[in-house]
């Protein structure tokens, strides 16, 4: 009776056309593991034939495994299966059952009215729906409001329950390299001291470089290796040393675990603003103080949490975004990333005006210009206005310069020690990998040649391994030979007495001495146009005082190349007797160059005369 019932639906129409079946899973998790639903789905294809379509009739559809039915603007397999409806070459669809099809009441009411328009057929493993039915209609109809609910309600429970476990600190999270989950759910250090020392290093590079990309060049200048962890496969959650990179470290600096936090709610999704590709929505990083869970001392700590708060907004002031001033770089402008608008009180650029000629920078103030389309604020030199702000910066802190100078002395005898001491437990850890590899090699049955000479090659490459680290410690050693004794002392209070020699020294680089320079200001205004002629510097100190001073604005062409005055006065001398060709001929037979070292022509002998003014010969 049912299957009579069955046929009496499925006309010679549908017969002609093919059957579909369409196979989806949510997840590739459940893709890998559900192999039951899978193969479920799949026999749909038997059931088909059945019904009374042949085997070359029946075409599967399994393009969307993986992909979430909550949408189909993703789904390819489904948006295929659309196209075919429409065309007419289906007589029936078959899935599992309609969640398979759609979790949107969207999707679902539109492929139910396309096979309504193109007279095609559903079926699941127990009936065969008409949409043209009434009654069929209305059971398609309630089905697919049942799937879209119960994907609602299901996401719902299971957010709430992550949330609720999440504010206890319960919910289990992916730790970060240097630290271990113990049977019983604890957290604690990885017991590997070269690995902490590793950790503890970075963290104090950071605390005296501030920038997370010299944190990087001082581990590859000193051939030290940083921990990570393998995620996924067979060696999931093992320790290795690679060669350090910028995401290793900006991933350590700032990853709140370190600190002794447990955090979850980071970052939150835009469901208005998703991927053209994926369709997810995209991620945006919350501030730290709107992190929705937040538990202190939850594990032990590299870094108090403090400092870790701090890594982070000098983190962020390193963008090179308007809102921050950005890390130190090696431009010629002093002030670069500090410098503010003394009208407007916008951050001024720094304007480079021709590199080959090596001219010195500028400052100027485009805000009105770029945001409101009104005219240009100010601009002028960044020459004179370092050298004021120079000059005062090494008035201001030469009380104090003895100490800042024994200071930095003090802090590079502790980083060449900390360094050595780096590199031992790196020798360490080789001659272990050694030893592991000798007590493995031995413990083989030497019958089983296959066995024993993987082990031995094992053995021989960690040998090799030894042997290039020591050649990098010889050479790390030839480098950091010397060390900090008491003459080192005396000449540094020596150097601290004349500091501006210091300053200027060819040793220092720019961005040093910006580095410097930020330690004690903070901001630095600027307003060469109120007062005609003169340029007002207001310094902003971190202690919140301020200083102001005022300096003449130099005039337009005050540092352009200029010609030597013996060469004017030969020129002088030649113009009353010499048309400009001549002039320029002898001057080149005599040696004598222009204001930019080249070769005269009878032109720049014209324009040197007629801009003062003096008569030469008939031409």
């Amino acid at each position: 009776m049912k299957g009579e019932l069955l046929r009496s639906k499925i006309g010679p129409d549908h017969l002609r056309r093919q059957a579909v079946v369409y196979i989806r899973q949510s997840s590739a998790h459940q893709v890998r593991n559900n192999r039951e639903s899978s193969d479920r789905q799949y026999a749909l294809a038997r059931r088909a034939e059945e019904l009374g379509w042949s085997s070359k009739s029946v075409q599967t559809i399994d393009d969307d495994q993986g992909c979430s039915g909550a949408s189909s603007a993703h789904r390819q397999g489904f948006k295929k299966l659309l196209a075919e409806i429409g065309a007419g070459q289906v007589g029936i669809i078959l899935a599992l059952e309609a969640s398979r099809l759609a979790r949107s009441s969207a999707d679902w009411h539109r492929l139910v009215e396309i096979c309504v328009v193109t007279k095609t057929l559903l079926a699941d493993e127990s009936a065969v729906y008409d949409p043209r039915d009434p009654n069929d209609r209305l059971l398609l109809g309630v089905k697919g409001t049942i799937s879209e609910a119960e994907l609602f309600t299901l996401r719902c429970r299971l957010h709430d329950g992550r949330w609720n476990k999440a504010r206890r600190g319960e919910l289990a999270r992916s730790l970060p390299v240097g630290y271990l989950r113990t049977e019983t759910g604890e957290i604690i250090k990885d017991p590997d001291r070269q690995v902490q020392g590793r950790l503890n290093y970075i963290f104090r590079l950071f605390a005296r470089y501030k920038v997370a990309r010299r944190v990087l060049l001082h581990l590859v200048e000193e051939k030290l290796k940083i921990p990570a962890k393998i995620w996924g496969g067979p060696q999931h959650g093992k320790v290795i040393w690679k060669e350090p990179d910028f995401a290793d470290v900006m991933r350590i600096l700032h990853n709140p675990t370190y600190a002794g936090a447990y955090v979850y709610g980071e970052k939150e999704y835009d469901s208005f603003d998703r991927s053209p590709k994926n369709g997810k929505a995209k991620v945006r990083q919350r501030s730290i103080e709107d992190w929705p869970v937040c538990l202190q001392g939850a594990c032990p700590a590299y870094i108090a949490w403090d400092e870790f708060v701090k890594n982070q907004r000098v983190l962020r002031s390193n963008w090179y975004r308007a809102e921050s001033r950005g890390a130190p770089r090696k431009g010629a402008a002093l002030l670069q990333g500090i410098v503010y608008c003394g009208r407007c009180g916008a951050r001024m650029s720094v304007l480079h005006y021709s590199t080959k000629e090596q001219r010195s920078p500028g400052y100027g103030c485009f805000y009105n210009y770029q945001r409101n389309g009104g005219a240009t604020c100010q601009c002028m030199s960044a020459r004179v206005v370092d050298e004021a702000v120079t000059n005062l910066f090494l008035n201001v802190v030469s009380p104090a310069k003895i100490d800042i100078a024994l200071q930095a002395l003090k802090e590079l005898d502790a980083n060449r020690q900390e360094a050595c001491r780096q590199w031992d437990l790196q020798m360490q850890q080789a001659d272990y990998e050694i030893e592991l590899a000798r007590r493995r090699y031995e413990s083989a049955d030497p019958g089983n040649r296959l066995v024993a000479g993987e082990l031995e090659a094992r053995w021989e490459e960690a040998l090799q391994q030894r042997e290039r680290l020591r050649k990098q410690h010889a050479e790390f050693q030839r480098n950091q030979d010397q060390t900090v004794l008491d003459q080192d002392c005396r000449l540094i209070e020596e150097l601290s007495d004349n500091l501006p020699l210091v300053w200027n020294a060819a040793t220092t680089s720019m961005q040093e001495r910006k580095t410097l320079l930020r330690f004690l200001i903070n901001r630095v205004h600027l307003d060469g146009v109120s007062e005609k002629g003169k340029i007002r510097i207001e310094v902003e100190w971190h202690t919140g005082k301020r200083s102001s001073l005022k300096i003449d604005r130099p005039l337009v062409g005050v540092w352009a190349p200029k010609t030597p005055d013996k060469v004017l006065r030969r020129i002088e001398e030649l113009l009353p007797k010499h048309p400009y060709a001549k002039v320029a001929n002898k001057l080149n037979r005599e040696g004598l160059k222009t204001a930019k070292g080249l070769h005269f022509k009878a032109t720049t002998v014209g324009y040197i005369a007629r801009t003062r003014g003096w008569r030469p010969t008939a031409q």
